[in-house]
C-alpha cells in the first residue's frame, strides 16, 4: 500500500511539473502579476475566431480560415506600459524556452517577437510584446498552436511593414 501511494504522489508530483513546464507566457506573466487587479488578460479560442472570420472579406476568409486552423489558443494581456519591462525581463530569463525573433519600432511605439519551439524544433508558440506610448498601453499577443514560419512571418512583416523593423 505504501509503494502504491509513494508512486502515486511520484506521478503527481511529476505531472504537476510537467504542467508548469508547458504553461504559456501569458499564464506565468499573470501569475506573476496576480495581485495587479489593471492586468488583464482575455482567452480567444478557435472557434471564437472563426466567428471573427465570417466578418471579413472572402480572399481573406481563406487566408484567416488557414491561420486559425493551426492555432491552439490565443491570450491577449493588455497592462501599462510600466509593465513591458518586465514582461521582456521574464522573456529574456527563459531564454533556453523563448527565442529572439524580431524588434519593430516606429514613433510612439514599439514592439518585440519571441517564439518558443518544441523538441522537434517546430515554433508552437510566439509572443508579441507591442507597448504605445501615446496610450501608455501595453499589449502581449501570445500565440499557441503549429505555427509554421509562413504564419510568423506573415505576421512579424505585417507589423515591420507599419514600423521601422529592427532585428
Amino acid at each position: 500500500m505504501r509503494r502504491v501511494l509513494c508512486l502515486l504522489t511520484i506521478i503527481l508530483v511529476g505531472a504537476m511539473a510537467y504542467a508548469q513546464r508547458t504553461q504559456d507566457f501569458a499564464s506565468r506573466f499573470m501569475k506573476i502579476h496576480q495581485a495587479d487587479s489593471t492586468i488583464q488578460c482575455v482567452t480567444v479560442s478557435p472557434r471564437m475566431m472563426e466567428q471573427l472570420a465570417k466578418s471579413q472579406d472572402e480572399n481573406r476568409k481563406a487566408t484567416f480560415r488557414q491561420a486559425i486552423a493551426k492555432l491552439k489558443s490565443a491570450r491577449i494581456v493588455t497592462a501599462s506600459n510600466s509593465y513591458y519591462d518586465d514582461a521582456e525581463i521574464l522573456l529574456k530569463q527563459n531564454a533556453t524556452r523563448f527565442i529572439h525573433e524580431a524588434d519593430y519600432k516606429h514613433g510612439d511605439k514599439r514592439g518585440t517577437f519571441y517564439k518558443r519551439k518544441n523538441r522537434k524544433g517546430k515554433t508552437v508558440e510566439l509572443i508579441m510584446l507591442h507597448a504605445d506610448r501615446k496610450t501608455s498601453l501595453l499589449t502581449i499577443v501570445n500565440l499557441t498552436g503549429d505555427l509554421d514560419e509562413d504564419f510568423i512571418n506573415s505576421l512579424t512583416q505585417g507589423m515591420a511593414g507599419q514600423t521601422d523593423h529592427t532585428d
